[in-house]
């Protein structure tokens, strides 16, 4: 009886040693303003905006990122990723380190934010946030802004550890076409998916493909568009059939809309998510891979085409 209660005794503290698995949380990828308001002077704040728009007024502090330092052409393709190289590079202007949190912005409803943070984050550099809300949200709540250019960042030394693996490519995405284990989630409009709206050589989606507008996880608070809560979001990705157990692949038209996807998904703890930033503009434009582009054509049967 002794040695069975030491042994209790050791358990118990062995189990209390033991780290908790915390999961991931929707704060672990979009940040309030209220935080950032109380530690501007401990991040790297970037404005993911259009030049004019950073010039009419940013958050205090905020360094300008134009959009072709963080998105890459390859192969015809535009909007890709950035290559390692390319990256260090930018990082390495902008004075962070592996150590820095970063936190970008754009408009509220501006989903280029989103890509920034999500480019950070699949080189490997974690701490990255989304600011909720956005510059809309910021300077409502008539937080620190400015006219005047931020001057240039020190330097840093940067370097890419470990990039990430939350990424597909229009290989892997045919691959996986049937799949009941994997979503192909489009998170562009109704016109794009169903082909009325054409803004590549093909009108249409991936056979397949799951439709849900990206514009569906926001919702306007006070004038300006911010985050569902967790639990809308939750019930809103199950309706649709996108669930934690599955593997989720997003797209839009050029990976911008469903890097939002994607961080919302991690920020769920979905544990298999990938963007695939070649999106339609890569998949419509080669001849080579199979589209649905009748509106009228139901998932079922779009799978049942793909297969004979």
């Amino acid at each position: 009886m002794q040695s069975f209660k030491k042994f209790l005794t050791l358990t118990i503290l062995l189990l209390v040693g033991l780290p908790t698995l915390a999961s991931a949380t929707l704060g672990d990828y979009f940040v309030q303003t209220n935080w950032l308001a109380k530690n501007r002077s401990n991040v790297v704040i970037l404005d993911a905006r259009q030049t004019p728009l950073f010039l009419l007024g940013h958050i205090e502090g905020a360094h300008h990122v134009p959009r072709s330092e963080f998105l890459d052409k390859r192969n015809g393709v535009k909007s890709l990723v950035p290559t390692t190289t390319a990256f260090e590079a930018l990082m390495e202007k902008l004075g962070i380190t592996p150590e820095t949190t970063v936190i970008t912005y754009a408009e509220d409803g501006n989903p280029y934010a989103a890509r920034l943070a999500w480019t950070l984050r699949y080189h490997g550099h974690e701490k990255t946030l989304v600011l909720d809300g956005g510059y809309e949200k910021w300077a409502k709540e008539d937080r620190p802004t400015s006219l005047l250019l931020t001057a240039a960042a020190t330097p840093s030394n940067y370097r890419v550890s470990a990039p990430g693996k939350a990424r597909a490519e229009a290989d892997y995405v045919l691959t996986q076409l049937g799949n009941p284990a994997v979503v192909i989630w489009d998170t562009r409009t109704p016109e794009a998916y169903d082909g009325s709206q054409v803004r590549a050589d093909r009108g249409g989606h991936i056979p397949g493909a799951t439709h849900l507008n990206w514009t569906e996880l926001q919702h306007e608070g006070n004038g300006v568009k911010v985050l569902k809560s967790e639990a809308e979001i939750r019930d809103l990705l199950t309706s649709y059939g996108i669930t934690p157990g599955q593997e989720v692949i997003a797209h839009c038209q050029t990976g911008i809309r469903s890097s939002y996807a994607t961080l919302v998904l991690q920020g769920l703890g979905y544990t298999q998510v990938k963007n695939y930033d070649g999106s339609w503009i890569e998949w419509a434009n080669n001849p080579s891979l199979p589209i649905v582009a009748n509106a009228e054509s139901t998932q079922h049967e779009e799978v049942a085409l793909l297969r004979n």
